[in-house]
């Protein structure tokens, strides 16, 4: 595909450069926020904009109020009134991918309107189209239609170059916008084995300013806010289905559209392109990707970083990714999955090429086909679904990304931004986090697993650090980490990290705390001295009466051991009865 270039100076928008989008063309627009989709709500003719989620869609139609919106809600009879309207200029459509194919279409053919012919079709945001493919079936749907209409561009500012033939059948070209200043946004790229511990410090020297955190995990997210202790100061933004699922956790911060900012927002990818965010302030913007324990918080830098940061059309204060990294995943080279995708296309395609002689076979053969993991790389016509095989190699490379630091670190020195990078490792990690958070663990290893992290937190140099994660086991794990300072590491190995034991031997240590306080250590030396000899009743009547007099709670039997937290004990006879010869005293006045 050729590529053509266009300059762009500081200030201009693009219809200050481009009067109109052509047709046939992939339109590079390279910085967000430059008015492309705005050029063809404008344009004097009749379009059809697809974007890739309801937020955007929402959000042009309070900028362009002559719009005519397609989300759920909208029906095909609004549509056909729309159509039949007199209208003050064109017929404006803005849809999404699910929109236009079982609302728009259908409309259009009801009313008889020549679509193809009449209508331009531009698809915003392109990438998507790839990126969301794998789990998103449904965005593919305009696809087919797109190469039908005699008018048609897709547009990004971060567009990835698609495999379909169609494309350079049809004579497309790539229009690239290129800015004649420098544009690159700054960005703090931190690679780390704690993403909790960074964003923990990072939110603490930014406590008093706006923070806007991009992660693509709904369930990290609720576990970041209660970590994190951020309820009453945080707003999660994500998709309706999230929406609910937060709310059965009792998280009623959360929200499927745009509204008033909290002190800390969360994104989740609904929101990560096409979305305008107006602030009056520059917020601090911030990429999280915990590939340990949410492997789809792992983003392109290239693409969807880019996107999440252009978000802000006032501009932000910092950008930065926090990220960690993981040997364990597993990403294959194009090549490989290439020679896989081809060998498994293969053999669909000769099932899909028998022809059944009786209904046994037929429904067999259709067995045999939804069964194969190839069949979502089939269209509805039975043809290779290029851009599914662009989203399986984009999930493939960028899961190379992120497999070791080094590789991280050398894909931003590509991606359009002037980034400086850091490396910070603690001793306690995203995998030991993990580990404790795994439902397989009895209580035993998980006794073993938090007692052994708490070890690893003594050895800790930076005492702060050591604190803030000694202060987060703490409080997922208070009983574990107070028996370890009480009782310490080898005691606890001694009770085979068996709960009822160490919780047994905790209210020992509190029973032995209360009895030997100030007061009764004062009472006891007053009534017994080295050397005397007691009989075992009346010293064990004299306890129980003194504890009964300074209300301590205990409910144990007074015996030897009472006695024996105050002086060295030696039993003897006296009289005939038992008795106990006093030695050296425990504790000084």
């Amino acid at each position: 595909m050729m590529t053509k270039e266009l300059k762009i100076d500081k200030g201009q928008w693009l219809s200050d450069v481009l009067p109109m989008i052509p047709s046939n063309v992939i339109l590079n627009k390279t910085i967000t926020g430059c008015g492309a989709t705005t050029l063809e709500i404008n344009a004097p003719r009749n379009s059809i904009i697809i974007e890739p989620n309801v937020p955007v869609i929402i959000g042009k139609k309070a900028r362009h109020p002559f719009l005519m919106p397609v989300y759920e809600g909208t029906t095909k009879e609004d549509l056909k009134a729309y159509l039949a309207g007199e209208q003050d200029g064109y017929h404006k459509i803005i849809t999404t991918p699910e929109g236009f194919d079982k609302k728009v279409l259908p409309a259009m053919y009801e009313t008889a309107t020549p679509v193809y012919e009449d209508y331009f079709l531009l698809f915003d945001e392109c990438e998507k189209a790839i990126q969301d493919v794998g789990y998103r079936g449904d965005i593919y749907l305009p696809v087919e239609d797109f190469f039908t209409f005699k008018g048609k561009a897709m547009v990004s500012a971060t567009p990835i170059p698609p495999s379909d033939p169609r494309f350079e059948e049809q004579g497309f070209e790539t229009l690239k916008i290129v800015p004649t200043y420098v544009y690159q946004q700054p960005l703090i790229l931190c690679i780390t084995n704690n993403t909790v511990a960074v964003l923990r410090k990072l939110l603490a020297k930014r406590q008093d300013e706006t923070v806007c955190i991009f992660l693509n995990s709904t369930d990290t997210s609720l576990s970041l806010i209660q970590t994190l202790k951020l309820q009453g100061r945080s707003k999660v933004f994500c998709s309706e289905k999230s929406v609910r699922k937060l709310k059965r956790a009792n998280f009623p911060d959360v929200s499927d559209t745009l509204g008033e900012l909290a002190a800390v927002n969360i994104f989740t990818s609904r929101f990560y392109s096409a979305v305008d965010i107006d602030l009056d302030i520059k917020p601090h913007v911030i990429i999280l990707s915990d590939v340990i324990r949410a492997p789809y918080s792992m983003i392109d830098p290239h693409t969807e970083v880019v996107q999440a940061i252009g978000r802000f059309r006032n501009g932000i204060a910092k950008a930065y990714h926090i990220a960690n990294t993981s040997t364990n995943l597993q990403c294959m080279t194009q090549t490989a999955l290439t020679h896989k995708l081809e060998n498994e296309e293969n053999i669909y395609m000769q099932v899909a090429g028998i022809t059944p002689t009786n209904k046994i076979q037929e429904e067999a053969q259709q067995q045999a086909l939804s069964g194969m993991e190839i069949k979502r790389f089939i269209t509805r016509k039975g043809k290779r679904n290029h851009f599914m095989w662009d989203n399986a190699w984009e999930d493939e490379k960028v899961k190379g990304y992120y497999r070791l630091p080094e590789t991280l670190e050398t894909i931003y020195r590509t991606a359009p931004f002037q980034v400086a990078t850091y490396h910070l490792n603690y001793p306690i990690t995203d995998e030991d986090r993990l580990r404790r958070e795994s439902v397989r663990l009895n209580s035993k290893n998980l006794w073993q697993e938090v007692t052994k992290q708490l070890s690893e937190l003594k050895k800790c140099k930076s005492t702060a650090e050591a604190s803030y994660l000694m202060e987060e086991l703490g409080d997922e794990f208070a009983v574990m980490a107070k028996a370890f300072v009480l009782l310490g590491e080898e005691r606890i190995a001694e009770l085979d990290y068996n709960r009822k034991k160490i919780e047994a031997a905790l209210g020992n240590l509190e029973e032995n705390r209360l009895l030997t306080s100030e007061k009764m250590k004062i009472a006891v030396y007053k009534r017994f001295h080295t050397g005397d000899i007691v009989e075992v009743a009346e010293v064990n009547a004299f306890m129980r009466q003194l504890i009964t007099d300074q209300g301590i709670p205990f409910e144990g039997r007074v015996d030897r051991k009472v006695i024996g937290l105050f002086f060295e004990i030696e039993e003897c006879k006296m009289k005939g009865n038992r008795g106990f010869r006093f030695g050296k005293q425990k504790y000084e006045l």
